[in-house]
């Protein structure tokens, strides 16, 4: 059928939050028990389709992730955490050549939830992953042993 045919060249149209998990590790000294990141992972699991393909963009420029566990290959979502004074009045960070997303420590679940919609709504332009934070964080150690979230990205 064109519906399976679409799904097998595609992958899904709607983004699962739960394969997503699966293929996330996390940045040097990120947990998946710290707030921030249980956070991060209920706005996902609240967002309509439509957002979770929107937050996919933002993080790594497609909107579909891979249709089989071998398309996916060496790829792996990374979620840092930004660390800042005042984490509230931050948006999270997406470095699309790394498939990461830097989030700050948010003091809520409404504030994640707000922040990252915000984020993927109104920041749909792909930047060169050149900044200062963005070499950095490309030259951080990855840690591949630590699976469950994301970790090092621009």
């Amino acid at each position: 059928a064109p519906h399976e045919l679409e799904r097998m060249a595609c992958g899904s149209a709607d983004v699962s939050v739960d394969a997503l998990r699966a293929r996330t590790k996390y940045g040097e000294g990120v947990s998946a028990h710290e707030a921030h990141v249980r956070y991060f992972w209920q706005a996902m699991h609240a967002f309509a389709p439509e957002e979770r393909a929107a937050f996919l963009r933002f993080v790594w420029g497609r909107s579909r992730l891979p249709s089989t566990r071998a398309a996916w290959k060496d790829q792996w979502m990374r979620i840092h955490t930004m660390e800042s004074p005042r984490p509230d009045t931050r948006l999270p960070v997406a470095h699309t050549c790394f498939f990461s997303v830097e989030l700050p420590r948010y003091s809520s679940a409404r504030v994640c939830h707000q922040k990252l919609l915000y984020a993927i709504s109104n920041c749909v332009d792909i930047d060169a992953d050149t900044s200062g934070e963005g070499v950095a964080n490309a030259q951080l150690p990855r840690n591949d042993s630590n699976q469950g979230s994301a970790t090092s990205d621009t």
